[in-house]
């Protein structure tokens, strides 16, 4: 997911924003105060939304006179990515649009506060102070509908590719499996935690965690009949990523997948019965 977690660049920029407004008696606090919160935006915008995830969108339409992606089409990807904002609604039931309107506001708001114009510098100190409020207040806004509105799209994207996840996973072949008999079944399969891991312009990639139950098969189906072979039920700790393509979320079949059954705990316990033998011999050695 995108990182904004707090880093010695925005921690400085912060800082000085601070620093500015200890001098109450210079005429540009305000403004310096300004220029301080453009660096840190200009930096959380690139991380919400480089440049060149935002061009490579098949939505994106570049703006004649501007040589980058415009405020509203950065603000899109850092919702929804390369997402279509009606894939989104069909995909989960939320209007995008509503919530990338109010993304949107809130960042025009702390926007109108952060260009000093001759014309709009303000002197006195406690309408400065005014004004820094009202630009701290639209930060922590916009930060904070732009966290909570994608986790929320975020989260029923994962939700809705649970069950093709889960059935894909049924569909294959599970090597690690495959090592601990001549055959298996899969029972079940119970998901712990499910999570979109990141959505780029092109792909999204998806995690599932949790357990799989299954029946391993000794002998064949006669020997089984015959008492000569054995079933076993046991489960094992799964995970599985799946990468598909923006446009075909849903697709599996154009998935790349990576899944793995964690088989470590049958293999211990097998050593546990060797050293079990082990011990039982030493204790008939006396």
């Amino acid at each position: 997911m995108i990182d904004l977690a707090p880093s010695d660049f925005t921690r400085d920029a912060m800082l000085g924003a601070a620093l500015v407004l200890d001098t109450r008696e210079n005429p540009l606090r305000l403004c310096l105060f300004a220029s301080a919160i453009r660096i840190f935006l200009d930096h959380m915008m690139d991380a919400l939304a480089p440049q060149e995830e935002v061009e490579a969108c098949r939505w994106f339409k570049p703006v004649e006179g501007q040589e980058k992606p415009v405020r509203n089409a950065r603000l899109t990807y850092a919702l929804i990515g390369g997402f279509a904002a009606e894939q989104v609604e069909e995909l989960t039931g939320i209007e995008v649009k509503p919530l990338i309107a109010e993304v949107i506001a809130s960042y025009g708001k702390l926007n109108k506060h952060v260009h000093g114009r001759e014309e709009t510098i303000v002197r006195d100190v406690d309408e400065q102070d005014k004004v820094v409020d009202e630009v701290l207040s639209a930060l922590v806004e916009l930060l904070e509908a732009q966290r909570d509105y994608r986790s929320e799209i975020v989260d029923a994207i994962a939700d809705s590719l649970q069950s093709e996840a889960v059935e894909k996973f049924t569909t294959e072949t599970v090597d690690d499996v495959d090592i601990l008999a001549t055959h298996h079944t899969i029972d079940w399969v119970g998901i712990d935690e499910r999570a979109v891991v990141s959505i780029t312009a092109r792909e999204v990639e998806y995690e599932i965690t949790g357990s799989i139950g299954v029946t391993l098969l000794y002998g064949s189906g006669g020997d089984r009949a015959r008492g000569d072979g054995a079933e076993i039920g046991d489960e094992f700790p799964i995970s599985m990523r799946f990468k598909v393509p923006i446009e075909a979320p849903h697709d599996l079949e154009r998935a790349e997948i990576t899944s793995g059954v964690d088989t470590s705990a049958w293999f211990d316990n097998d050593d546990d019965d060797d050293d079990d033998d082990d011990d039982d011999r030493d204790t008939d050695a006396f």
